[in-house]
């Protein structure tokens, strides 16, 4: 175990001891619906009926424009102010990887089990256009059936640093040219097909090439393609009515603003118990995500009205005044501006401040009462350093919950786990199908125990096959190697899985659009352990 995510989720599956559970965590659910009930005793979150109704509006008015606003999205707008599940991801080209639709289809699990609980939570998620422009924002990788080097298509002149919100979507020539070369590569997979299923997944890949062009010429900037493509599939579709929400809205900004003056009051109260927390992660052998806060610590970053560039502030303070500055690379302007620290307003400025990784909760609880937070690794990591400090300041924050990792099938990677050389690495054995059997079984019964221990056999085979292949280093044409990047998405060190190495429509060109994040909800019920691996096996 390297992180402290590690232990959290040896907690869960191995019931491993975790010291200081409560001070990190608060709680750690074992099920999804353990969280449900988790979160029906935590303290209520009271928000102003006067920012509640002018969130409402903004969200109504949000989704009305883009032709999402199902009655079922409408009523649960409406139901806002009782409470919600949150999850969210940065909007990312030809929206994102398949972690989204996995994401959502676990808010989507929580707010069904509360429901039958009698305490509806509304599913909401977060599009975040508000973070710099950075590669996995920009590009998107694909497999590719020659080699286990993906094949990339990168978004042109977008410049590193700048606020992702300022990406527009009306290049339709750098569109037609990318979905060409989508087109392409999976036209060199057409021969892992059976005849029988060619006709189909030809309809598939082109179903899913106009899906992407309509929603991209519907939309005026990234945030909005991006929440078109799962808007349309979770809202029109599905009917799950999810409400999403676009965090850098100028209006949604505003509100937030008075969510900074507790960082600002008690700069040093957060900034030393950030720091403790950091200490006691080092103290139990694990690695933090991040490194200690500095003295000069600022809660937000300031864009540069000239190049939109997300500039890092320092904040230094005497006695009576907080005093913020920073210099934009791009232009090499100094921007600076001082608040007192007896009458906090940051009215003057908040168009131009922007949350920063540890900040972006605790402002949004200050106008969505948010009480179960649906996190990847790298959240559940983080947050232990960011959950103790912010409390600290009296926020009320929501109960994190590791969704599951999902891998899937595909006909090439089914085509190619035949092949007797990859024998001791492939997953698709009799074992593993005996296993899956089991599970589904446990999950229909809702046998508890045993649906516990077949996913926790799952992963672990999983896994074994996982660790396996991955130290296993040839060509990259040689067929382990392509199976290694196709199964797992390892076409780099960093990759590991393949919900966040292949776009979301790898796996939707298999199971059709219609039934792509549905496929994932269906691995969610009440009884799922939290965290863990799970597996999809679509076909055509």
């Amino acid at each position: 175990m390297e992180r402290i995510g590690d232990l959290y989720e040896a907690y869960v599956n191995e019931q491993t001891n975790f010291p200081d559970s409560t001070y990190f965590y608060n709680n750690i659910p074992k099920t999804y619906g353990d969280a449900v009930e988790y979160a029906a005793l935590m303290p209520e979150i009271k928000i102003e009926d006067k920012k509640i109704s002018k969130l409402k509006q903004i969200l109504t008015k949000y989704h009305e424009s883009l032709g999402i606003l199902t009655p079922k999205t409408k009523y649960n707008i409406s139901k806002l102010q009782n409470g919600v599940v949150l999850a969210g991801q940065q909007a990312t080209i030809f929206g994102g990887t398949g972690i989204i639709g996995n994401k959502i289809s676990a808010i989507v699990n929580v707010s069904e089990i509360s429901k039958e609980k009698g305490k509806f939570l509304v599913p909401v998620f977060l599009i975040n256009t508000h973070d710099s422009i950075q590669p996995e924002i920009t590009t998107i990788h694909l497999p590719n059936y020659q080699s286990s080097v993906s094949k990339a298509i990168h978004l042109p002149d977008a410049i590193d640093g700048v606020i992702a919100n300022t990406i527009t979507s009306n290049n339709y020539s750098w569109l037609e040219e990318s979905l060409l070369v989508i087109r392409n590569i999976f036209s060199e997979f057409k021969s892992t097909i059976s005849k029988d299923k060619l006709k189909l997944f030809l309809e598939k890949t082109e179903h899913i090439l106009t899906f992407l062009r309509e929603t991209y010429r519907s939309s005026s900037d990234l945030g909005e393609w991006m929440t078109l493509i799962w808007g349309i599939q979770t809202n029109i579709i599905n009917d799950w009515g999810i409400v999403f929400f676009p965090t850098s809205h100028p209006e949604i900004r505003k509100m937030t603003s008075e969510g900074y003056a507790p960082f600002l009051r008690s700069r040093s109260n957060y900034i030393h118990e950030f720091n403790k927390a950091t200490e006691k992660i080092e103290e139990l052998g694990f690695k933090p995500t991040t490194a200690k806060k500095k003295p000069d610590y600022s809660p937000f970053f300031y864009e540069c009205p000239n190049d939109n560039y997300r500039i890092k502030l320092s904040c230094r303070e005497d006695n009576e005044f907080l005093y913020f500055q920073g210099k934009c690379p791009i232009d090499n302007v100094d921007y600076s501006f001082s608040v007192s620290k007896d009458n906090i307003d940051l009215s003057a400025h908040i168009k131009n401040l922007y949350p920063r990784l540890d900040t972006n909760q605790a402002l949004l609880q200050t106008i969505i009462p948010t009480y179960i937070r649906i996190s990847g690794p790298g959240e559940i990591n983080y947050n232990a350093q960011v959950i103790p400090a912010v409390q600290k300041l009296g926020f009320k924050f929501p109960l994190y919950v590791k969704y599951t990792r999902i891998l899937y099938n595909t006909p090439w990677i089914e085509n190619f786990s035949k092949d007797p050389s990859l024998e001791p690495f492939s997953i698709l054995t009799p074992e593993f199908f005996g296993i899956l059997g089991s599970l589904a079984k446990a999950r229909r019964k809702g046998e508890i125990s045993e649906l516990k221990e077949r996913s926790k056999n799952l992963g672990d085979y999983i896994n074994s096959k996982r660790l396996a292949i991955k130290i296993v280093k040839d060509k990259p044409t040689n067929l382990i190697e392509r199976f290694k990047s196709w199964q797992y998405g390892m076409y780099d060190n960093r990759h590991q899985w393949q919900e966040v190495s292949w776009p979301w429509f790898v796996m939707a060109i298999v199971t059709g659009i219609n039934d792509n994040i549905a496929s994932y909800r269906r691995f969610y019920t009440k009884d799922t352990p939290v965290g863990g691996i799970g597996y999809i096996n679509s076909m055509l």
